[in-house]
């Protein structure tokens, strides 16, 4: 089963967004950390979407399974999302971990865990990622890897773990944040629809097709039932215009399918913020509720 992220919610995302849930992350970070750093120096200080603002913030989210058909194989699946959304004035930065017990109906629990880290250039040109994977505290994925597009505007996103793994990327491909803010875009001008090939190395599957429809409007009084009165979660990052989108993502690998991996609706904000998800993955449903929202400090760039 595909990986979500809130990314690919749109960074969502996202891709986030991007998307969260089955077999999760805890990185090797200091190997990752390194490359970023290292890249951030040899990136021009060039932002491909100075009108959108995305909203450096970091979020915590509760999902639960919601419904499931007979013979889906599993009775539950309970769990937490960090996810952060920051920048490094060359670059936006992406991590979230996720922690997932899955219930059976004949065998006990299963736990995964997983941390994902991502680096992308604000000028589109260079993308890092690190992704790690446990099962009950056993280490079952592991994933280094980067893309450099090249001057045609295609790409190759190269893994460096596991080796010889590589996927070709065609002009106009997008990145994780990159998707969340074409989504906005879109959204702002009135558009409906939305189609995208997106990659963003949380799994060795490769790019995928997303397509968007973007709904309507999300209605003040909406977003104040989702958060309550809950002092954890800053409104100020939610007081924003918003929308209903759904996606449904499609795995390039399998060309032939027709069908979409998993589909999932979703409140969009102006700022990249996703403040509640519902992801459909046919047999089951699993819905992600936000428990703690908190603004980051902006940076000091020169």
């Amino acid at each position: 089963m595909r990986h979500i992220s809130l990314p690919k919610l749109a960074g969502f995302a996202a891709l986030i967004a991007g998307a969260c849930l089955v077999a999760v992350p805890v990185v090797a970070a200091g190997h990752a950390a390194s490359k970023p750093a290292e890249a951030a120096a040899a990136v021009a200080s060039v932002d491909a979407y100075p009108d959108v603002t995305v909203a450096l913030h970091k979020a915590l989210y509760d999902f639960k399974m919601v419904s499931v058909q007979a013979g889906a194989g599993v009775t539950g699946i309970d769990g937490r999302m960090y996810y952060e959304q920051d920048d490094n004035c060359d670059a936006w930065t992406t991590e979230h971990r996720f922690r997932v017990e899955y219930q059976y109906p004949e065998r006990r629990p299963v736990e995964n865990t997983s941390h994902y880290v991502a680096f992308e250039s604000k000028d589109l040109s260079q993308f890092y990622f690190s992704s790690e994977r446990e099962e009950d505290g056993a280490t079952t994925e592991q994933l280094r890897g980067s893309v450099e597009k090249g001057p045609d505007g295609k790409a190759i996103a190269e893994y460096t773990r596991p080796g010889n793994l590589s996927y070709p990327l065609p002009k106009g491909y997008m990145l994780p944040t990159q998707q969340t803010n074409e989504v906005i875009r879109h959204a702002r001008k009135g558009d409906r629809f939305f189609d995208a090939i997106m990659f963003d190395g949380t799994d060795a599957d490769g790019p995928v097709e997303v397509n968007t429809w973007i709904g309507k409007k999300v209605t003040p009084e909406e977003i104040k039932a989702l958060i309550g009165n809950n002092k954890n979660i800053d409104a100020s990052l939610l007081n924003t215009d918003a929308w209903h989108v759904r996606m449904a993502v499609f795995p390039l690998k399998d060309k032939d399918s027709m069908a979409s991996s998993y589909e999932m609706d979703m409140i969009l904000h102006d700022n990249g913020v996703v403040s509640w998800s519902l992801v459909d993955y046919k047999s089951f449903k699993v819905e992600q509720k936000l428990l703690a929202l908190q603004r980051l400090p902006p940076k000091k760039c020169s």
